[in-house]
């Protein structure tokens, strides 16, 4: 199979399967929070907008989950200022 057959094979795939059911911890969630807003400064990785728009939705809905945590959302808040960056 090559590379374009392999990618029509695997576009079916994704768009038959159904939605993936995941349960993560709260430091996962805001482990992967930081991983995300570290990608979305890339210039390469996020050029996509799927991949920039599946990012945000995960930082957002991140945020609403920790909507009664005020520390991790000043945290979360700071990831998204590059001058944070360590």
């Amino acid at each position: 199979m090559d590379d374009r057959a392999r990618l029509a094979a695997m576009a079916e795939e994704l768009r038959t399967k159904p939605p993936m059911d995941l349960v993560l911890r709260a430091p996962t969630v805001a482990l992967l929070v930081g991983v995300l807003q570290l990608a979305l400064r890339h210039p390469h990785i996020m050029e996509h907008d799927a991949a920039r728009q599946a990012a945000q939705n995960f930082i957002g809905a991140a945020r609403i989950y920790f909507h009664d945590c005020p520390a991790t959302l000043e945290i979360l808040a700071q990831g998204d200022d590059p001058s944070q960056d360590r």
